[in-house]
């Protein structure tokens, strides 16, 4: 069982702690990138020597720098890129059917850290016509962890993560407007004003 930690345990104190989660497994992680969460915790997690490390995100330019530098770091880990949008479920199905269809060298994900997300940027739509935060937050991890998931519940013990904030206690999901169709506008209607806000 590892120490106890505290808000001064360092990454590397970490890492050996639970190196023996870590030594030998296929570990996919998605919204990879140089100097992002992602990619501070993909480089830290390579010196406990997984078997796999894959990395996942939207720019494959960014990707391929990020395997270049775990590489050039830890020459004897085996990296694989895999290019996906999780805000469009058109490319979160394209990126699961190639990990399924076409890496029979890696029958098993150990584990899927569901890192990849948006936060406060410009109100937009995902390809799919759905809110970007709720498509890339929340859709695209859902619809690819399901797709992926023969792989990993192929071992006995699988471990997927989802990294997340506490953001969501600020306000409840709203099912009758999940794409601010109606707007911040509903707050202030009465309750006599047709809506079912109950929902």
């Amino acid at each position: 069982m590892p120490t106890p930690y505290t808000t001064r345990t360092t990454t590397d104190e970490l890492i050996s702690g639970y190196a023996a989660l870590i030594n030998d497994k296929v570990i996919l992680t998605t919204g990879v990138r140089s100097g992002s969460l992602g990619g501070f915790f993909v480089q830290s997690i390579a010196k406990a020597k997984p078997a796999w490390l894959i990395l996942a995100a939207r720019n494959a330019d960014k990707l391929a720098k990020m395997a270049a530098e775990i590489t050039t770091a830890q020459p004897e880990i085996q990296v694989r890129t895999l290019q996906v949008d999780l805000g469009s479920l058109k490319s979160v199905q394209e990126a699961a059917a190639q990990v399924n269809n076409f890496w029979d060298d890696i029958p098993v994900i150990d584990v899927l850290v569901n890192n990849a997300g948006i936060m406060a940027v410009d109100y937009q739509l995902s390809p799919e016509g759905f809110e970007s935060h709720l498509a890339m937050n929340h859709l695209g991890p859902f619809l690819f962890t399901n797709l992926i998931i023969k792989k990993i519940v192929a071992i006995k013990e699988p471990i997927i993560v989802v990294v997340s904030s506490d953001s969501h206690q600020l306000n409840p999901f709203r099912f009758y407007d999940y794409n601010f169709d109606v707007g911040t506008l509903s707050l202030y209607l009465s309750d006599d004003s047709g809506l079912d806000t109950t929902r």
